[in-house]
């Protein structure tokens, strides 16, 4: 399910079987990581919505954790963590993203973190694209999975 009001109405009809969210982390910059932060938004974007498309019904996929690189940025993915936590509707919280800033801080973030380096993509051709993306997460729906059975067995 993705942050749109047609899901928006299934979510709250259906909400008690959408118990996972997956939050995009996706970095803004407009100097010299300016094509970098663009390729990892664009990656990590692909990579989401394969991931709700065939998950679609059991995770919602959050709109973008849009930040600037800075001491606030933590704070504020923090913030946005317990908002959605304190909403009471996931029990599972996947952050992915393509940007490495996010591993130094992986301990302190309550919710399991899928960074998967970006890929340059924009001289694939789409079919061979769409091919490398659905590579791409398969091991993340095993991470997902494992997520999943853990909270069943305790």
């Amino acid at each position: 399910m993705k942050w749109k009001t047609k899901d928006a109405d299934v979510f709250l009809k259906s909400g008690e079987y959408v118990d996972s969210i997956l939050i995009p982390l996706t970095p803004v910059s407009f100097s010299h990581e300016f094509k970098s932060s663009v390729t990892m938004s664009e990656y990590t974007e692909l990579l989401t919505s394969e991931i709700e498309r065939q998950l679609h019904g059991r995770l919602f996929l959050s709109p973008n954790f849009t930040y600037v690189k800075d001491e606030s940025s933590m704070d504020l993915l923090t913030s946005f963590i317990e908002h959605v936590k304190n909403s009471g509707h996931f029990k599972h919280i996947f952050l992915m993203t393509s940007d490495v800033y996010w591993k130094e801080f992986e301990q302190q973030l309550s919710g399991q973190l899928f960074w998967v380096p970006a890929l340059p993509l924009e001289t694939m051709d789409e079919k061979y694209k769409l091919e490398v993306i659905k590579e791409q997460v398969k091991p993340l729906f095993q991470l997902i999975f494992n997520d999943w059975q853990r909270s069943i067995n305790s």
